[in-house]
């Protein structure tokens, strides 16, 4: 008989929560095109398994990956998203307790005695052990305990989506830094060049062989590039302190006077690019985990609806002696099966039941808005590629033409066939042309590194 009894109780543990009123899930649509549109874009055969490709391949520039390493170390960001996944594996855990029996252990001691003073002390001693359990048979503690898995899912997700950001930033603000400190250097060489100019046109004002204006007009070039290397100063340190904040601390700095002969490995990239290589981005799956979490809410919502059984036993004992406390002859069991049904209730269930449908709808939406953001960022990435590219090419020959045409001007102001104004212009305009080209490299460099966090790459090494 105690086998049989036995062999019942562990049948209802093993179909408990058996049943699930959630949702079978599916994944929405796909709200973008199944293929990125490759009429602007040179893509190139891409190597195997070009979706899992490190960021240590990515990065050719040595300071570049060792800043990286700092930040990975130091950031702050990173470490509150990593104890966000310890909380969200702790509340996981809490919830998933429930599903299962409880046992609990007591004692107590109890004094009584009469308001007067002759009266005696009496005392009683108790003892037991209870055992509670709760059958699941519509599934409601296993769908809240999965929503609580999948927002745990959600939460190593986003972990890694701060940990490519973290990439991103670090690499474009040393970038940016690199930017400015060239930007600074080229302005101080073309002080250096102005003031050789305003010598040489000294020395031919001394000759008679110009006058005051072209003097004054040289005089104004060191001026105002003295100001830019003021502005570009200010600039530096800025991009000095961004670098710092990202990387968590203040001891690592980048060494200008070192120089890597490439930057960056370019994403290669298949001709017949799949919009499905989106589904691989981190902020993607945890939009799907937070679906899937939606879907077991309404599960748990449903269940409401139902009857909830639950299973209560303990023994305990009581006696005015401790020595005999737990003699048999003292002690006594109990059982209480005990069910709950839903009658009336003001419409709670059946508003959480709406409030439950309409947050996964709300998923449902951040999931459709997560792709599509995510298919515009590659989009503009591919689209910006080539054309940054062709840029960078006119804007170079611009500049051999530049330096011809101020080595001609500056050859006709000596012999007097142009004024100093030609020389002036031809300065200016290779100036110009320097700064901006440099502008176009770290566009180049950005847009790259965009286009790889975009495919979801950086979280690998």
């Amino acid at each position: 008989m105690f086998k049989l009894k036995l062999l019942t109780l562990s049948t209802l543990f093993i179909l408990t929560g058996c049943i699930s009123l959630a949702p079978d899930y599916q994944r929405p649509e796909t709200p973008v095109p199944q293929r990125f549109s490759l009429s602007k874009n040179a893509l190139v055969p891409a190597t195997v398994g070009y979706q899992d490709t490190g960021w240590r391949n990515f990065f050719a520039d040595p300071q570049a990956i060792r800043l990286i390493d700092t930040a990975l170390q130091n950031n702050r960001d990173l470490r509150m998203a990593a104890l966000k996944v310890q909380e969200a594996r702790a509340q996981y855990n809490v919830t998933d307790a429930d599903r299962y029996p409880q046992l609990n252990a007591s004692a107590e001691t109890t004094y009584s005695g009469g308001l007067k003073s002759d009266s005696s002390t009496d005392q009683k001693y108790e003892a037991g052990m209870a055992l509670s359990f709760e059958l699941d048979f519509f599934g409601k503690l296993k769908n809240m305990s999965d929503a609580d898995r999948q927002k745990f899912f959600a939460s190593e997700e986003a972990q890694r989506a701060v940990h490519i950001l973290l990439i991103s930033n670090v690499s474009q603000s040393y970038f940016n830094q690199r930017l400015a400190a060239e930007q600074l250097n080229i302005a101080r060489e073309t002080l250096q060049n102005y003031q050789q100019s305003y010598a040489f046109v000294e020395k031919q004002l001394i000759t008679g062989s110009t006058n005051l204006l072209a003097l004054e007009q040289s005089r104004g070039l060191i001026e105002s590039t003295r100001a830019e290397i003021a502005k570009r100063e200010g600039e530096l340190a800025q991009a000095d302190n961004a670098l710092q904040l990202v990387l968590g601390t203040y001891t690592a700095q980048p060494d200008d006077q070192i120089h890597s002969d490439k930057d960056i490995n370019p994403v290669q990239l298949p001709p017949n690019l799949s919009s499905e290589i989106l589904l691989q981005r981190p902020d993607i799956l945890e939009a799907e985990h937070l679906l899937k979490a939606s879907d077991a809410d309404i599960g748990a919502a449903r269940a409401a609806f139902f009857p909830s059984i639950s299973l209560t036993g303990g023994v305990s004992g009581s006696s005015t002696e401790l020595s005999s406390l737990f003699n048999p002859a003292s002690g006594m069991w109990n059982f209480v099966p005990k069910i709950e049904i839903p009658i009336f209730n003001a419409g709670r269930n059946s508003a959480n039941l709406e409030l439950a449908k309409i947050r996964q709808q709300q998923s449902v939406v951040n999931y459709e808005q997560k792709i599509q953001t995510a298919f515009k960022e590659v989009a503009d990435a591919l689209a910006l590629r080539e054309t940054i590219s062709q840029q960078i090419t006119a804007q170079q020959h611009y500049l051999a033409s530049l330096q011809i045409t101020l080595q001609r001007a500056k050859g006709l102001y000596s012999s007097g066939a142009v004024s100093y104004i030609e020389v002036l212009d031809a300065e200016r305009s290779l100036f110009s042309t320097q700064q901006s080209l440099l502008d176009l490299r770290y566009s180049q460099q950005v847009n790259e590194i965009t286009l790889f966090t975009a495919l979801g790459g950086g979280w690998t090494q």
